[in-house]
C-alpha cells in the first residue's frame, strides 16, 4: 500500500479551498499525517498594482495578513489531533505549490476544483489545472463538501503502470472503499462492423472475444496491485472513455475518481491528456490523478 507521510492543501481562501482543507484535514486525522496549508501570494498581481520601489514592501505586508488568515481559517476547519503548519509563498501559484510540495517533501497535493471563469482560464487553464498537468506528485482536486471518508471509488484503467499507482494511492486515501475498476474499450473497426454486409453474428463474436482479452488483462493488471480484501466490482464498456467515465462515475455514485494521466498513449508530456482533462471537468466527484513512477516535469 502506498506510504503518505504528509499532504499539502493548497488555499486560496475561496469557498472551494475550504472544502479542500475540511478534505485534507479529514485525511491527514484518518491516516495519522502530517497537514502543510500553502497560500501563494501571485507575484503577477503585485506588478500590475504597485512601482517597483513598493513591491517590496506590499509583498511583506500582504505575505504577513495571508498567513495570519490561513492560521485562522486551520484553527477553525482543522480538528484536534492533526498536526499542520501554515506557509505563504510568492511567486506564480501553480509553480509555488509543485516547488513546495517538492521542499516539504510531501506525498499528495489536494487542490480546489474551480471553473473556467474567464478566456484565460479557457485557454490557459485554472490553477488545478496546471497543477495536475505540471505536479509529479498525486494531486487530489476536491469538487464536493466532504460529509465522510470515500466509500466508493472509480479507477478507470488501461492497465498502465500510472493507473495502477492511481488505484494503489487511492487504496491509502480510501481504506474502507468498495473499488471499481473501470476498462473502456473502442472497437477500431466498429464503423466496418456496423455496415449491413458483416452480419450481426460476426459482431456479436468479435464483442465477445474482446470482451474476454479485457477481462483476462485486468484480472493480470490487478494481482500486481495489493487490493487485500477490499470488495472489488470490475465494468467493462465499450465507447469513447473521455464520455464513459463521468458517465459510471455518476450511474455508480462514486465520491472519487482514480485516474493515472500518463499511460499508454503516448502524449506529450505538456498536455495532460485528453481523457483525464475532459475527466476533470466532467466528474461529478472528487479526481484523484497519479503519474507514473519516476515522473518529473523541469520547472522553471
Amino acid at each position: 500500500m502506498t506510504v503518505l507521510p504528509n499532504i499539502l492543501l493548497a488555499s486560496d481562501f475561496s469557498k472551494g479551498s475550504t472544502l479542500a482543507l475540511k478534505r485534507a484535514a479529514s485525511l491527514a486525522l484518518d491516516l495519522n499525517i502530517r497537514l502543510e496549508l500553502l497560500h501563494v501570494v501571485e507575484d503577477s498581481l503585485l506588478d500590475h498594482f504597485f512601482p517597483p520601489q513598493q513591491k517590496a514592501r506590499e509583498k511583506s505586508r500582504l505575505a504577513e495578513a495571508a498567513l495570519r488568515r490561513l492560521r485562522e481559517e486551520a484553527e477553525r476547519e482543522i480538528p484536534a489531533g492533526v498536526a499542520y503548519h501554515c506557509r505563504v509563498e510568492t511567486g506564480k501559484a501553480f509553480l509555488a505549490i509543485i516547488l513546495t510540495a517538492r521542499r516539504v517533501q510531501a506525498s499528495l497535493i489536494v487542490v480546489a476544483a474551480h471553473g473556467r471563469h474567464s478566456l484565460r482560464d479557457l485557454f490557459i487553464g485554472t490553477t488545478a489545472e496546471k497543477v495536475v498537468r505540471k505536479a509529479d506528485l498525486p494531486v487530489l482536486v476536491v469538487k464536493n463538501a466532504p460529509r465522510a471518508p470515500y466509500r466508493r471509488v472509480l479507477a478507470p484503467t488501461d492497465f498502465s503502470a500510472a493507473a495502477g499507482n492511481a488505484l494503489a494511492t487511492a487504496l491509502t486515501l480510501a481504506p474502507d472503499a468498495q473499488i471499481d475498476p473501470l476498462h473502456v474499450y473502442t472497437l477500431w473497426g466498429g464503423g466496418y462492423l456496423a455496415s449491413p454486409t458483416i452480419r450481426d453474428a460476426a459482431q456479436e463474436r468479435y464483442q465477445k472475444e474482446m470482451r474476454t482479452r479485457v477481462s483476462s488483462s485486468m484480472a493480470d493488471w490487478l494481482r500486481g496491485i495489493e487490493t487485500g480484501d477490499r470488495r472489488i466490482r470490475k465494468h467493462i464498456r465499450q465507447g469513447r472513455p473521455g464520455a464513459l467515465i463521468p458517465k459510471v462515475a455518476k450511474e455508480l455514485a462514486v465520491d472519487l475518481v482514480a485516474m493515472g494521466t500518463t499511460g499508454r498513449s503516448g502524449l506529450s508530456h505538456v498536455l495532460l491528456g485528453s481523457v483525464a482533462e475532459h475527466a476533470l471537468w466532467q466528474v461529478p466527484c472528487d479526481l484523484l490523478t497519479v503519474r507514473a513512477a519516476g515522473f518529473r516535469f523541469e520547472l522553471p
